[in-house]
């Protein structure tokens, strides 16, 4: 009887595990979103499909401020993307010299004596001046990043879209309508 009981449990567990876990696959928004890719247009490579495919999210630009060029090199273009890399280097090149003078410097002098000295106020105020060059290039080189890969991508995006033909949702925008002959506002919000 106690055997009988507990496959019978193990057979109703592993029945409703499954149905419950086949509910969460088909729930899930990622695997939705691949059902809905029905209908491919014909002529599509995979790069091309790829770029469609791209998006800029929170991750990607938290990992361009950590990665420089990040961006760029999601995008698939290399060249661009190591120049912010070695644009970004200098930069931090820069700020870690400057730190590295000034606590350097800083370190060997006897504060009653030289505190106030001439050559420490000059210095200090180069390697504050070197500081903020390098923080102000790194600044640049992440904000080019996001800001001119996020304009890549869309026109990819869209070079594709007018390629095949795809209408692209608009999100806000100015249209006209010829039978009333009033403009209009389109807007959409998606969540």
């Amino acid at each position: 009887m106690k055997k009988s009981i507990t496959i019978i449990f193990i057979a109703f567990f592993s029945f409703t595990n499954t149905q419950m876990f086949s509910q969460s696959i088909s729930d899930n928004p990622k695997y939705n979103a691949v059902k809905e890719i029905v209908k491919i247009p014909d002529g599509m490579t995979y790069e091309e499909f790829q770029k469609v495919q791209r998006t800029l999210n929170w991750k990607k630009v938290f990992a361009a401020a950590l990665i420089p060029g990040y961006i760029h090199f999601y995008a698939g273009h290399t060249d661009e993307a190591w120049g912010i890399f070695a644009f970004r280097m200098v930069g931090g090149a820069l700020i870690g010299w400057a730190l590295y003078d000034q606590l350097r410097y800083t370190n060997g002098l006897t504060f009653a004596e030289d505190a106030l000295s001439d050559e420490l106020k000059n210095r200090s105020q180069r390697n504050f001046l070197v500081f903020s060059v390098g923080l102000i290039m790194n600044m640049l080189g992440y904000g080019y990043d996001w800001a001119h890969g996020d304009w890549i991508i869309e026109q990819e995006r869209n070079e594709i879209y007018f390629k095949y033909g795809i209408k692209k949702g608009t999100k806000l925008g100015i249209n006209y309508n010829s039978k009333f002959h009033v403009f209009g506002l389109n807007y959409s919000i998606r969540f």
